[in-house]
């Protein structure tokens, strides 16, 4: 035991009780999220990233605090029903919002939002960025970017389905057309899940996935093929897959995705600590790690200040993107 002279009252004399506490004791003090429910909502649905990466890090992160956690989906093309839910939340830690950067942000670019991501109490950034794929069933007749081009030069406006007109799928979708010089044809909005099993029985040509849905095991069952990525880059597992901004020449036309974890505008630093500790911890285990690699999600903890940084970053990305 650790000894200490009781010198300059109270406050010291508490010290002292807390040096004198077996080391076991010290930290078993509460959390403060301890016995609580924690409901984190999402937008995009089962199998979905963001509920991938949460699916991941819920028992680590259940562990860390104590607590148990509730993956809930409020669906929306624009993730708007998510965000709107955690903001009108109670700030105590209980409620947290998964979601893509370039989601939320994308929609405040385009639209007159007035409560803004910014203005929530960041948590952690969860994975590194995840680019967009435009894909094809393998029996598509569509094998490349250029013969895509032709199918649409040729006024034959092929059916795609993805993920809201103003998502970043949306975006995507508006930029290969542009570049085409013709839309596609007709669409359907539905959820990552539904588009693999449209595109799986020939109900959709192409559509528009997070990468790793492409490269997980519903893409493989599913012999998908990638067209296009929307990274600045190719991706490593998809080397022979140009990205549009090398199809276009213009280095602008790219974007990736990282899964953040928010909570309420005005939660507490010592909740939003816990929360931020959860997830690092959860991140790190060799368990989540495993399931992450096998899902090829490049998850990757990073802290509030980075998170607070890598918006600020998809903000200028989304500006130099969309401003004519």
């Amino acid at each position: 035991m650790r000894r200490c002279r009781i010198v300059g009252g109270l406050a010291a004399l508490l010290a002292c009780a807390w040096l004198a506490l077996p080391a076991e004791a010290q930290q078993s003090q509460p959390r403060p999220l301890a016995g609580q429910a924690i409901t984190v909502v999402e937008p995009f649905g089962p199998g979905s990233v963001t509920e991938t990466v949460m699916r991941l890090l819920k028992p680590g992160m259940e562990q860390a605090l104590g607590a148990t956690i509730q993956v809930r989906t409020e669906r929306s093309p624009d993730g708007s029903r998510a965000f709107d839910r955690v903001a009108a939340a109670a700030h105590d830690g209980r409620t947290l919002l998964a979601i893509t950067d370039a989601a939320r942000l994308f929609y405040e670019f385009l639209t007159a939002a007035k409560v803004r991501l910014e203005s929530f109490t960041p948590i952690a950034k969860l994975t590194d960025g995840v680019s967009l794929a435009l894909v094809a069933p393998a029996t598509a007749p569509a094998k490349d970017y250029e013969s895509l081009k032709a199918m649409i030069a040729a006024k034959k406006r092929p059916s795609l389905a993805l993920y809201g007109a103003g998502s970043p799928a949306g975006v995507f979708a508006a930029m290969v057309e542009d570049h085409a010089g013709e839309r596609f044809g007709e669409r359907f909005i539905e959820t990552d899940a539904e588009i693999l099993a449209r595109l799986a029985a020939g109900k959709a040509q192409f559509g528009i996935l997070p990468t790793p849905a492409v490269l997980g095991k519903a893409g493989q069952a599913n012999r998908l093929r990638a067209v296009l990525t929307s990274g600045a880059r190719r991706h490593a597992n998809l080397p022979d897959v140009p990205t549009l901004a090398e199809v276009t020449g213009r280095k602008s036309l790219s974007f990736t995705m990282a899964v953040v974890l928010f909570a309420p505008p005005g939660t507490p630093k010592p909740v939003a600590d816990a929360l931020t500790k959860a997830a690092a911890g959860a991140a790190a285990s060799e368990q989540a790690k495993a399931a992450a690699q096998a899902a090829v999600l490049p998850l990757a903890y990073r802290d509030a200040e980075v998170l607070r940084a890598t918006m600020a970053r998809t903000q200028r990305v989304i500006r130099d993107l969309l401003t004519p």
